[in-house]
């Protein structure tokens, strides 16, 4: 299969975030229902979602193929710290590889710098956190709430894997 990735231009996100939500909702939308109905999810889902891009730290990158959108990762970078923010790809390109190139094509464009890797997840999640403690990050904590897990773990085991 042919993939690529590209960081996105966030001052025209609006055009892409129908196309976004669609691949998150379709991947968490029947395993972890809201309660609401999925307009209401996708209008409070895209506000968070664009404010949370106005950080200049935060980055987005979408995954292609054959001109279509078919994943994202957003992540930010603070201090020395990979925050991987959230994955999602379409659940047919599961198992594709996508992921190892994904991650191949983002290490060698992320900067030297950097010395641990963090993440939360839902407990609910253990897709995720297997492939979270496959990247070499350890589970140590909870979120506030205590309804995700926090994850860290050193940069370099991220490079030995991808670099």
């Amino acid at each position: 299969m042919n993939f690529c990735f590209e960081h996105f231009n966030k001052e025209q996100i609006e055009n892409i975030l129908p196309q976004l939500f669609e691949i998150l909702y379709s991947n968490m939308g029947l395993k972890y229902p809201t309660g609401c109905t999925r307009e209401d999810d996708y209008r409070f889902w895209k506000d968070c979602f664009i404010s949370q891009m106005k950080d200049p730290a935060r980055q987005l990158v979408i995954m292609i193929s054959d001109k279509t959108i078919i994943g994202y990762f957003h992540y930010s970078i603070v201090d020395d710290v990979l925050k991987m923010e959230e994955l999602q790809t379409k659940k047919e390109y599961h198992g594709s590889g996508l992921f190892g190139m994904f991650y191949t094509w983002l290490i060698q464009r992320l900067p030297k710098k950097i010395t641990s890797v963090e993440a939360f997840t839902d407990k609910r999640n253990y897709k995720t956190q297997s492939i979270l403690e496959h990247l070499g990050l350890d589970k140590c904590g909870e979120n506030k709430n205590g309804i995700c897990y926090y994850y860290k773990g050193d940069y370099k085991k991220l490079l030995e894997r991808y670099g």
